[in-house]
């Protein structure tokens, strides 16, 4: 059995809170949300490996979840450069001192934040086909090392000619693929493993709970409407990370 606090259970159960409502609602920023915040609550390998597991489950649901909106197509180029970008990040997380990663992960971050705002009234553009795997590389190698894919892929799905739920359906396809490559590295990133194995267990059923539950309500309100916020969100945690961690 492991030991710990019930101030910071509550803190990790509410982290994980936000980042279900986030997914579920806007169809991605589960792994950003968490990756931003986890690392208040816990140690940084510690935190990638609790988000690890919650991650691969939650994204495996909400591909189920969105499923009939998907299509093999439109994702299977992404898929197969996040594959390639697995080991990558899975060197980094291992070889790398927290400082750095934790530098890379804010650059990451305000760069996908800024560039929503320079590049938000261009127009929709055509899947760009072969093209697509550098792009599922990049995600490959920042969901392994951070358990946070997210921004290349929501940066490119958001731009093409794609309705709101093929966009949600690519991403969680892409998602779901390389938080679940990831699992097999959990052993070598955790500083703790028992203790972040007992905290998944405990948070895998009310988190999925809420995924459901935002992903219904992410049907009913204007997806144009809470986007800027995710991306001003991104942007300020970035800024922390990068110069003020």
């Amino acid at each position: 059995m492991f030991v710990v606090s019930w101030e910071e259970f509550s803190l990790i159960m509410l982290i994980f809170v936000a980042s279900a409502m986030t997914q579920g609602i806007m169809g991605f920023g589960f792994g950003i949300v968490a990756m931003t915040l986890l690392p208040l609550a816990m140690g940084f390998k510690d935190a990638v490996t609790l988000l690890s597991i919650l991650n691969a489950v939650m994204m495996v649901l909400s591909l189920y979840w969105q499923k009939n909106a998907f299509n093999w197509k439109d994702a299977r180029y992404l898929v197969i450069g996040g594959l390639i970008g697995i080991p990558i990040g899975g060197f980094m997380i291992h070889a790398l001192p927290e400082n750095l990663l934790l530098s890379i992960l804010g650059g990451t971050m305000l760069f996908v934040g800024v560039e929503h705002f320079v590049t938000r009234h261009r127009s929709a553009k055509e899947p760009i086909g072969k093209w697509e795997i550098p792009i599922g590389i990049f995600s490959g190698i920042t969901a392994a090392g951070f358990n946070m894919g997210g921004p290349p892929i929501v940066a490119y799905a958001y731009s093409r000619k794609w309705s709101i739920d093929q966009a949600k359906a690519v991403i969680a396809s892409v998602f779901a693929t390389v938080s679940l490559c990831r699992l097999p590295l959990i052993g070598i990133t955790a500083m703790d493993l028992p203790k972040t194995l007992w905290l998944s267990a405990y948070l895998i059923i009310p988190t999925a709970i809420l995924l459901r539950i935002a992903i219904g309500l992410g049907r009913r309100i204007p997806h144009e409407f809470l986007r800027p916020f995710v991306f001003i969100y991104l942007g300020l945690v970035g800024i922390y990370y990068l110069f003020l961690h």
